[in-house]
Protein backbone atom coordinates (compact mmCIF):
# COMPACT_ATOMS: atom_id res chain seq x y z
CA UNK A 1 0.00 0.00 0.00
CA UNK A 2 2.66 2.13 0.28
CA UNK A 3 4.60 1.30 -2.97
CA UNK A 4 1.08 2.67 -4.45
CA UNK A 5 0.98 5.83 -2.27
CA UNK A 6 4.46 7.18 -3.56
CA UNK A 7 3.37 5.39 -7.15
CA UNK A 8 0.65 8.15 -7.02
CA UNK A 9 2.37 10.73 -5.46
CA UNK A 10 5.15 10.85 -7.88
CA UNK A 11 2.49 10.58 -10.93
CA UNK A 12 0.88 13.82 -9.68
CA UNK A 13 4.12 15.60 -8.99
CA UNK A 14 4.47 14.75 -12.94
CA UNK A 15 1.42 15.38 -13.76
CA UNK A 16 1.25 18.72 -12.07
CA UNK A 17 4.35 19.95 -14.93
CA UNK A 18 1.56 20.27 -17.55
CA UNK A 19 -0.62 22.52 -15.36
CA UNK A 20 1.49 25.33 -16.11
CA UNK A 21 0.34 28.72 -15.31
CA UNK A 22 0.32 32.47 -17.43
CA UNK A 23 4.11 33.14 -18.66
CA UNK A 24 4.77 29.66 -18.80
CA UNK A 25 5.64 27.21 -21.81
CA UNK A 26 2.29 25.90 -21.78
CA UNK A 27 2.01 22.27 -23.72
CA UNK A 28 -1.37 22.08 -26.54
CA UNK A 29 -2.12 25.67 -26.30
CA UNK A 30 -5.22 25.24 -28.24
CA UNK A 31 -8.08 25.62 -26.99
CA UNK A 32 -6.61 26.61 -23.47
CA UNK A 33 -7.97 29.31 -21.46
CA UNK A 34 -5.72 30.29 -18.66
CA UNK A 35 -7.61 32.38 -15.69
CA UNK A 36 -5.73 35.39 -14.73
CA UNK A 37 -5.69 35.36 -11.13
CA UNK A 38 -7.83 32.39 -10.99
CA UNK A 39 -10.84 34.48 -12.41
CA UNK A 40 -13.28 33.22 -14.38
CA UNK A 41 -14.34 35.94 -16.80
CA UNK A 42 -17.59 35.84 -18.67
CA UNK A 43 -16.12 34.84 -21.97
CA UNK A 44 -14.75 32.06 -20.95
CA UNK A 45 -18.06 30.91 -18.87
CA UNK A 46 -20.32 31.54 -21.90
CA UNK A 47 -18.45 29.13 -24.15
CA UNK A 48 -17.56 26.87 -22.00
CA UNK A 49 -21.03 26.47 -19.55
CA UNK A 50 -24.04 25.62 -20.87
CA UNK A 51 -26.67 28.29 -19.69
CA UNK A 52 -29.59 30.71 -19.93
CA UNK A 53 -29.46 34.30 -20.31
CA UNK A 54 -32.06 35.51 -17.42
CA UNK A 55 -33.44 38.90 -17.71
CA UNK A 56 -32.73 39.84 -13.96
CA UNK A 57 -30.82 38.84 -11.27
CA UNK A 58 -31.23 37.94 -7.71
CA UNK A 59 -32.67 41.07 -5.71
CA UNK A 60 -29.59 41.44 -4.01
CA UNK A 61 -27.75 41.93 -6.98
CA UNK A 62 -27.61 45.69 -8.15
CA UNK A 63 -29.22 45.50 -11.65
CA UNK A 64 -26.67 48.82 -13.06
CA UNK A 65 -23.26 46.82 -12.22
CA UNK A 66 -23.99 42.96 -12.74
CA UNK A 67 -25.55 40.86 -15.12
CA UNK A 68 -26.37 37.15 -14.53
CA UNK A 69 -26.62 33.69 -16.21
CA UNK A 70 -28.45 30.46 -14.92
CA UNK A 71 -27.82 26.78 -15.12
CA UNK A 72 -29.93 23.77 -14.14
CA UNK A 73 -27.96 20.98 -12.79
CA UNK A 74 -28.36 18.66 -10.46
CA UNK A 75 -32.48 19.40 -8.88
CA UNK A 76 -30.93 22.97 -8.22
CA UNK A 77 -30.72 26.17 -10.79
CA UNK A 78 -27.45 28.27 -9.96
CA UNK A 79 -27.50 31.85 -10.60
CA UNK A 80 -23.69 33.23 -11.71
CA UNK A 81 -23.55 37.04 -11.44
CA UNK A 82 -20.89 38.83 -13.19
CA UNK A 83 -19.65 42.63 -13.10
CA UNK A 84 -20.23 44.75 -16.20
CA UNK A 85 -16.97 46.26 -15.96
CA UNK A 86 -13.41 45.15 -16.83
CA UNK A 87 -13.33 41.71 -18.07
CA UNK A 88 -16.52 40.75 -16.30
CA UNK A 89 -15.69 38.46 -14.05
CA UNK A 90 -17.80 36.00 -12.14
CA UNK A 91 -18.61 37.59 -8.51
CA UNK A 92 -21.03 35.61 -7.10
CA UNK A 93 -23.14 32.28 -7.72
CA UNK A 94 -26.24 31.94 -5.96
CA UNK A 95 -28.26 28.53 -6.07
CA UNK A 96 -31.52 27.56 -5.45
CA UNK A 97 -33.55 24.05 -5.19
CA UNK A 98 -36.00 23.12 -7.33
CA UNK A 99 -38.57 21.30 -5.45
CA UNK A 100 -41.01 24.26 -5.33
CA UNK A 101 -41.16 24.78 -9.19
CA UNK A 102 -40.17 28.34 -9.62
CA UNK A 103 -36.98 30.72 -8.93
CA UNK A 104 -38.13 33.43 -6.28
CA UNK A 105 -37.08 36.46 -8.47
Amino acid sequence: MKALSITLALVLAAGSAFASGPGEAHIGGEGVSYLAGGAMTYSVFEQAVPHVDIANCPAEFDPETVFCRMTLVNDGAHVFVFGLDGDQTLLAVKSYGLEDGFLPF
